[in-house]
């Protein structure tokens, strides 16, 4: 047989073979998601039978989430009071942690594990006829990723709360006010994550039915009781390691109920209310 018809004939069988590894591939990936499916509805339905309704709509599954520890990065620290300053200024360092920053626009604070407290006067420059589009330019500007959610007004003062996400997911434990009065940025209270990823630790999150049957298992040990699951955001929640500003990002879902909010750890399963943070 001529080289040329037999390298044709090698790569006929090639391109047999991976076609036939691609479809039973697909195959595997759809059984694999049809039995997800039936795991999640007969989870359901063990826990409507417990007396709690499911919105399947609103949960989320935690996939590519994982623990990781962050430390702190107080360069980035510095070019985000730079930008809400308007100039730079050199931190001084209080101890424990405590950073105080002074200009001519105002004054800023900021503490290990993230806790921001900025005061303006009243002729400083950030003044806007549209605070929420202001507040999340300004929010950019300063390198942070964030979504509004909640506004509240009162006369002349607005104040518009944003959360921070990290790598696209929402952390639940950073959260930052924006205070304007007459228009003018009087204030920003909260806490900001300003930080380099560090260690990503080895864990699997758990599927959707498994943390299901967790929250139920959990919430009855704690006497708890709630008649529907309204949603499950996954995201991060994060604790302060050290004063030198490290910090641990536990991946959770919000369970939003229709008594309560709680934390259920992605990897443990662990339950804990969202007010016991």
């Amino acid at each position: 047989m001529e080289w040329r018809k037999l390298k044709n004939l090698i790569i006929l069988i090639l391109l047999t073979v991976n076609g036939f590894l691609l479809v039973l591939v697909g195959i595997r990936r759809e059984e694999s998601a049809r039995y997800e499916r039936s795991a999640l509805e007969q989870t359901v339905q063990v826990l409507e039978q417990g007396g709690i309704q499911v919105d399947v709509e609103a949960i989320a599954a935690a996939d590519g989430l994982a623990p990781m520890t962050v430390e702190r990065d107080v360069e980035r620290e510095a070019r985000l009071v730079s930008a809400l300053l308007d100039e730079e200024v050199q931190g001084d360092n209080r101890g424990g942690g405590l950073y105080l920053y002074q200009g001519k626009l105002g004054e800023v604070s900021l503490r290990a594990g993230g806790e921001l407290s900025a005061d303006f006067p009243q002729d400083n420059h950030w003044k806007t006829d549209h605070p929420e589009d202001h507040a999340a330019a300004l929010l950019k500007k300063l390198g942070v990723e964030g979504a509004l959610t909640d506004q509240v007004n009162e006369g002349e003062d607005i104040v518009l709360r944003f959360r921070q996400s990290w790598n696209g997911a929402p952390v639940f434990s950073c959260e930052v006010e924006f205070m304007y009065r007459d228009g003018w940025l009087r204030a920003l209270r909260g806490t900001l994550l300003m930080a380099v990823e560090g260690t990503v630790e080895a864990g699997q999150t758990l599927t959707l039915p498994t943390a299901l049957m967790r929250f139920s298992e959990g919430l009855g040990a704690t006497g708890d009781v709630c008649s529907a699951i309204r949603a499950m955001e996954p995201g991060y929640r994060g604790t302060a390691q050290s004063l030198s500003g490290g910090a641990r990002l536990t991946p959770v879902w919000l369970v939003t109920t229709d008594t309560a909010n709680y934390y259920l750890d992605c990897v443990s399963g662990a339950l804990t209310r969202a007010a016991d943070q």
